[in-house]
């Protein structure tokens, strides 16, 4: 595999997708779907997702009481109801 450009990894943190693609097809002599291919690789391992958002969301409830202010029941089991 050719060098990539030094700048490739900071056109991928910096949100200049564009450029990184072209930069991409351009060392590699590759076409478009492969370079955003290789270009969503290097997201990943630049942007590693979080060990927190690898987690399942936890069920909730959402209730809004007289007074207008909203209370959030966490943590429920599925098919509990919040307790008042």
């Amino acid at each position: 595999m050719p060098e990539l450009p030094e700048s490739l990894d900071r056109n991928i943190l910096e949100g200049r997708t564009i450029l990184a693609v072209k930069a991409i097809r351009e060392a590699q002599g590759c076409s478009l779907r492969e370079a955003v291919d290789l270009y969503h690789q290097l997201y990943g391992e630049l942007h590693p997702e979080p060990e927190a958002a690898q987690e399942a969301p936890r069920p909730r409830a959402l209730r809004f009481e007289r007074d207008g202010s909203l209370v959030e029941f966490e943590g429920l089991q599925d098919g509990q109801k919040p307790k008042k």
